[in-house]
């Protein structure tokens, strides 16, 4: 079996601790397990969020090496964005963006997607109000970076997933536009795909199928993954349980940790 994970945010996704729990279950278990980490290779993402608030190396230093964290506390193979990102990508999708006025932004296309659509979720987190045809300078500069991070993590992620070729993509959300054009991919290429999702008003978390809509949830959001021991083998009953429920929900449901993993 072999499984790729896309966590760009880490632990600021709180599903995400689920989803690396899967991993390291599968990974222990004979899974070949790879975690495609953004480092820092896309110019806007949802850590920049926020009036005049701009990302900076240090922000992405410290969400990579989240991410890494994670990867190492599964004990999974980590791979960078920025391996299936050639120059001729960032050169190619920042010239075609400037070409783009700004009136005609909402309309833009990339093979079919529509990217406002696409990137409207975390535009409208970064800003209340959000009028296509009255973009302030700050708000078309958010567009089109967001634009083009969402066309560089599509390229990237289809050319991992053409490479590694998964049997199961596990993706921390689908609401912000680098998880959404993943997930995109791994659905063009008929892959498994299961994202995670967080309900603060009853404080879930929880698995939904992107093919069937059908979802899996449980109240137990595990803060500080890292510092809870790797082994499966040495899981309370509660959390051993959870992760055989999520297997179980995406079919890969094995009754126990086999002896000696």
């Amino acid at each position: 079996m072999k499984v790729a994970v896309f966590a760009p945010y880490g632990s600021l996704h709180k599903e995400s601790g689920l989803l690396f729990l899967v991993a390291n279950y599968l990974a222990k278990n004979g899974a070949e397990v790879v975690q495609l980490r953004c480092d820092g290779a896309v110019p806007a993402c949802g850590r920049d969020r926020g009036a005049g608030v701009v990302r900076t190396p240090f922000q992405c230093v410290r969400c990579m090496s989240d991410q890494a964290a994670l990867a190492a506390w599964a004990g999974v193979t980590v791979r960078d964005l920025s391996s299936e990102v050639v120059p001729d990508d960032v050169l190619t999708t920042a010239q075609w963006l400037q070409s783009v006025a700004p009136n005609a932004l909402e309309r833009v296309e990339f093979r079919g997607v529509n990217l406002w659509s696409a990137c409207r979720a975390e535009l409208l987190m970064r800003w209340d109000s959000l009028q296509p045809q009255t973009l302030t300078e700050a708000q078309e500069l958010d567009v089109r970076g967001l634009f083009i991070s969402y066309v560089r993590t599509a390229v990237a992620s289809e050319r991992f997933l053409k490479k590694f070729e998964p049997t199961l993509a596990l993706v921390s959300s689908i609401r912000d536009p680098l998880c959404h054009a993943f997930v995109l991919q791994a659905k063009q290429r008929g892959l498994d795909t299961a994202v995670g999702w967080y309900n603060p008003g009853n404080e879930t978390i929880g698995i939904e199928s992107v093919a069937t809509r059908e979802t899996y949830s449980t109240a137990l959001i595990l803060e500080g993954l890292v510092s809870m021991r790797s082994d499966p083998r040495t899981w309370g009953p509660e959390i051993t349980a959870i992760v055989h429920e999520a297997l179980t929900f995406l079919g890969c449901a094995p009754d126990r940790v086999p002896e000696g993993v």
